[in-house]
């Protein structure tokens, strides 16, 4: 049986090529994906996939490579920052090109070699906001890493 390192670097591997398939076979049918920064849960496969079909669509050009990451046992802390650009829908919103700076903290609990639960935290703390705001240049922007908000 994998290991929590061997799950989690498979499972980054996985979300680098950009495809569903490769990544729901790290997760175990009935595992669930707390997305903190769209306030949703999503539990089982079922409804795991079209959330990542969203996702990969939104954000193609991301290659989720953790810059940080943390092993307790089952559980993994992985931190990822990467700038993209908002090219398919997401959340109900238009792709439209735009740059955004992304940093994220996914926590995962792993048994029996695949992930059972994630809790993910992604964005600049004012995702949303650029998202929705047609002059995101009025907002601040984000502080750079190591330095407190």
């Amino acid at each position: 049986m994998l290991g929590t390192r061997e799950v989690i670097d498979g499972l980054f591997a996985a979300a680098a090529t950009g495809e569903v398939e490769p990544v729901l076979r790290w997760w175990a049918d009935d595992g669930v994906l707390d997305d903190i920064t769209l306030a949703r849960r999503y539990s089982g496969k079922a409804e795991l996939r079209p959330y990542l079909e969203m996702y990969y669509r939104a954000f193609p050009q991301l290659t989720y490579e953790p810059s940080l990451l943390l092993i307790d046992g089952s559980s993994a802390m992985v931190e990822w920052a990467q700038v993209t650009r908002l090219e398919g829908t997401f959340d109900g919103l238009p792709g439209d090109g735009r740059e955004l700076r992304l940093r994220a903290v996914d926590l995962f609990e792993i048994r029996d070699g695949l992930v059972v639960h994630e809790s993910s935290w992604y964005g600049d703390g004012w995702l949303r906001q650029r998202l929705q705001d047609p002059h995101p240049e009025l907002l601040p922007a984000p502080l750079p890493r190591g330095e407190a908000w």
